[in-house]
C-alpha cells in the first residue's frame, strides 16, 4: 500500500513535508485553486527538504494555464526533484476560480477534452519533442531542460463521472476515484458511488473502457476523511450532523475511514483484496491518526 497526504496549510509546506515523509507517506500532493498557494512552486519547496517522497498536485485545474506552461512547471518540478514527479491532472469545476482568473471557462465536455489532450502530448513533450497541436494552442514548443523522468512522467487521474474516469482508463497510469461529482459549489456535488457497491460499479466501468491496460493501472480511492476513533459510529454521525448523506452509507464508505487503527488496517487490506486499490490519498487536518495506520501498512 501507498498513502499520499494533501497538503491543507495548516503549517509550513517545509514542516508538513518532512512530517509526511518521516510517517511513511509515499506522496505529498497540493491542490489547485485561487486563494491557495500556487501547487508548483510549493511542490518545488517540499522536493528540496526531502529526498524520498514524491511530490505533485491534487489535482492540476486544466483551465488555469495554457498546456505548455503546465509541461515546463512540470518539468521544472520532476527537475528539481530528482525525478519525484506526480502530475495529477483535473478538469476543474469552479467557473468563478477560473473566471476571477480572466480566463474563459470552456463547458465540462471542453474542460475533460483538455484534459485527454493533455495526457496524449504532455508525454511527448517529456520526451523531449517539439510539439504543434491546433486543439491546445502548441506552436513548435519543446522543453529544455527535459524532466529527469522523460515521457515516464506517471499521471493520475480521478473522477467519479463516466467520461472522466473513461479519459483516466485510457490514458493515465493512476485512476482515483472520488465517490462524488464535483459541481461549482460544494451544496451542488452529487454522492453518487460513495458506497462500496459503488466503487464497485465505477472500477467495473474502468475496466471495461480500460480492456487490456487495466492491468497496468494503479487503482486509488480519494478519502475524504479519515479518524482513528473508539466509536466508529458516533464519530460518523457527530460529523455528518446536518449534512445528507446517510450514516448507513458513511459507515459502509471507502471514502470515510472510521474506527481503531486495527479496524482501518482491516478495511483498507479488504479494498486491496477486493478491488486492487493499492493507493490512498488523504488530507491533511482531516486524517487524525492515520500515521498509525500508515506506519503499518506502507
Amino acid at each position: 500500500m501507498r498513502f499520499g497526504l494533501v497538503w491543507r496549510g495548516d503549517e509550513s509546506v517545509v514542516e508538513t513535508a518532512r512530517r509526511a515523509e518521516d510517517a511513511g507517506y509515499a506522496r505529498l500532493l497540493f491542490p489547485d485553486h485561487t486563494g491557495m498557494v500556487a501547487p508548483m512552486p510549493a511542490m518545488a519547496a517540499a522536493a528540496a527538504v526531502t529526498s524520498r517522497i514524491e511530490v505533485g498536485p491534487q489535482v492540476i485545474n486544466i483551465a488555469f494555464r495554457p498546456l505548455g506552461a503546465l509541461a515546463q512547471e512540470a518539468a521544472a518540478v520532476d527537475l528539481i526533484s530528482g525525478g519525484r514527479l506526480l502530475l495529477g491532472l483535473g478538469a476543474g469545476y469552479a467557473e468563478q476560480e477560473v473566471r476571477s482568473l480572466g480566463l474563459p471557462f470552456p463547458d465540462n465536455a471542453g474542460r475533460i477534452r483538455a484534459v485527454a489532450r493533455a495526457i496524449e502530448l504532455l508525454p511527448r513533450l517529456f520526451a523531449g519533442e517539439t510539439v504543434t497541436d491546433e486543439e491546445s494552442g502548441l506552436d513548435g514548443f519543446s522543453l529544455d531542460p527535459k524532466p529527469p523522468q522523460g515521457a515516464a512522467v506517471p499521471m493520475l487521474v480521478g473522477g467519479n463521472g463516466d467520461r472522466m474516469l473513461a479519459v483516466a482508463a485510457r490514458g493515465a497510469q493512476v485512476v482515483q476515484f472520488t465517490g462524488f461529482t464535483a459541481a461549482a459549489t460544494q451544496d451542488q456535488h452529487r454522492v453518487s458511488h460513495f458506497t462500496t457497491d459503488g466503487l464497485a460499479e465505477r472500477l467495473e466501468y474502468v475496466r471495461r473502457v480500460a480492456g487490456d491496460r487495466f492491468a497496468e493501472l494503479t487503482l486509488s480511492v480519494l478519502v475524504q476523511h479519515a479518524r482513528v476513533v473508539a466509536d466508529r459510529r458516533a464519530a460518523i454521525e457527530e460529523l455528518l450532523s446536518g449534512e445528507s448523506l446517510p450514516v448507513a452509507e458513511a459507515l459502509d464508505s471507502p471514502f470515510m475511514l472510521f474506527g481503531s487503527v486495527d479496524e482501518i488496517c482491516h478495511r483498507i487490506q479488504e479494498l486491496r483484496e477486493r478491488f486492487g486499490i493499492s493507493y490512498l490519498t488523504v488530507f491533511d487536518g482531516r486524517n487524525a491518526g492515520f500515521d498509525q495506520v500508515v506506519s503499518r501498512l506502507a
